[in-house]
């Protein structure tokens, strides 16, 4: 082969292979930086991920909190209503000028009227709990709302008994037994509240 075309030939080999090889370093660099661009997404998707369900697990265990602390207000206003009626029926004497008894009988009775009326928005706030969840909560509240339907039944037999000047020491005594009573399963709302609004909590991440 003569000297000239081989050196040619040479060349233009040279020149191919370099090509080949800027072609294919191109293409590799090109995967790299397409696979770190793929992490780098991915990654910050991830932590947009974690972020909005720290936040949205923030607002449901906010939203509960003011759920159940509106029920415990609510609850509790009922109950110191018919704390203060049964106050009213124990300062009554059979030794009391008529006015005087009469006066702290009406005051009950309208106390008592008065603990009622909380009580139907006691269960509004109760249906709110309930939507809040979790069930363990719905459960605690309605525990709590019913402990005091004996509460409501021992003042009006009370209140009955004064209307008919039959009243005796148990009447005192089975008001003040329901009273304790219901505040204990109160205590019981606060203790699985304070439980369900815990921080990092996997239960609270349940609708």
């Amino acid at each position: 082969m003569d000297a000239g075309l081989a050196g040619l030939l040479g060349g233009v080999i040279g020149a191919a292979v370099g090509a080949v090889g800027a072609t294919a370093s191109a293409w590799i660099t090109g995967r790299k930086a397409e696979q770190q661009a793929k992490i780098q997404s991915e990654t910050q998707l991830g932590q947009a991920r974690i972020q909005i369900d720290a936040e949205r697990i923030r607002a449901l265990r906010e939203s509960r909190k003011s759920a159940y602390l509106a029920f415990a207000e609510g609850w509790s206003q009922v109950h110191g209503t018919l704390g203060e009626a049964a106050i009213k029926l124990g300062g009554i004497a059979a030794s009391d000028p008529p006015e005087e008894r009469e006066e702290r009988r009406q005051t009950a009775r309208r106390l008592w009227n008065e603990a009622r009326a909380l009580h139907h928005h006691l269960n509004r706030l109760l249906h709110v709990v309930y939507v809040e969840g979790p069930s363990q909560m719905a459960d605690a509240a309605q525990a709590a709302s019913g402990a005091m339907v004996p509460v409501f039944g021992t003042v009006i037999d009370w209140l009955h008994a004064v209307d008919n000047e039959i009243e005796t020491p148990q009447h005192r005594a089975e008001q003040e037994t329901s009273h304790i009573e219901a505040y204990g399963k109160l205590l019981q709302f606060l203790y699985s509240a304070s439980d369900a609004t815990m921080p990092d909590r996997s239960d609270i991440r349940d609708p």
